[in-house]
C-alpha cells in the first residue's frame, strides 16, 4: 500500500503552488521534493542552487522535526507530515 503523506509549504512555495497544503503519496522526502516540483518547475530553483545542492534557506521537517541537513533518501510513514519553509525575507 503506497505511502500518503502531508505536505505543507510556507512563502513563495505557497504562492508558486496555488495552496499550502496536498496529500500525495511519497515514500522517502525525495518523493515529496519530487512531487513539488512537478507540480511547477520553479520549485526546483526555490529548493536547489545551480549546482543542484540544498539551499541553505530552505528547512524541511518530518513530524515537526527539523532535518538538519535534510536526508532525501529518508523514508517516510503513512500519515507524517512534511513541512517546507524557505526562509521569509524582506524589510
Amino acid at each position: 500500500m503506497p505511502t500518503r503523506v502531508k505536505v505543507r509549504v510556507f512563502h513563495e512555495l505557497r504562492t508558486t503552488l496555488g495552496k499550502g497544503e496536498f496529500e500525495i503519496e511519497a515514500g522517502t522526502l525525495g518523493d515529496v521534493v519530487s512531487s513539488l516540483i512537478s507540480m511547477s518547475k520553479s520549485i526546483k530553483e526555490v529548493v536547489f542552487d545551480a549546482q543542484g545542492k540544498i539551499r541553505n534557506y530552505t528547512t524541511f521537517y518530518i513530524n515537526n522535526m527539523a532535518q538538519n541537513p535534510p536526508d532525501f533518501s529518508r523514508k517516510l510513514n503513512d500519515g507524517d507530515l512534511i513541512l517546507v519553509v524557505p526562509t521569509a525575507a524582506g524589510g
